[in-house]
């Protein structure tokens, strides 16, 4: 796959996966898909969500906790073999917790030509 393709790929992945489409995401990843969730208790990963199912299910859950959506700005990405690093800034406002303000990191891996995982990171900007 050409980064180009895996761009596209990835665009295609984004509007399924946080559109809760769990039908066209499990198209678009292996069947060992998981994404290492930022926060969590499987220490010390955060939390795995294995499966587009509980992927999805991870996106609704956190946008119905949110007070204010998330909005994404600063987006980068940069290819790296089988992978796309994807670097961006997240601003929002949970219910229970308050705003939040992060800088983070997305690690895309593919394999055999699908998505096979994603890997986020966050890093807290301000309290």
């Amino acid at each position: 796959m050409t980064e180009q393709e895996k761009t596209a790929y990835l665009a295609a992945f984004s509007t399924a996966f946080n559109g809760n489409d769990v039908a066209a995401t499990a198209e678009l990843v292996t069947e060992d898909f998981v994404w290492v969730f930022y926060e969590g208790p499987d220490s010390p990963d955060g939390r795995i969500l294995r499966g587009p199912a509980a992927a999805c299910a991870a996106v609704v859950e956190r946008s119905e906790q949110l007070k204010v959506p998330i909005r994404f700005t600063e987006v980068e990405q940069y290819h790296s073999g089988e992978r796309i690093f994807a670097t961006y800034r997240a601003q929002g406002e949970f219910h229970a917790t308050g705003p939040f303000d992060v800088r983070a990191v997305d690690i895309y891996t593919f394999r055999d030509g699908k998505l096979a995982s994603k890997d986020t990171y966050w890093k807290k900007i301000s309290d």
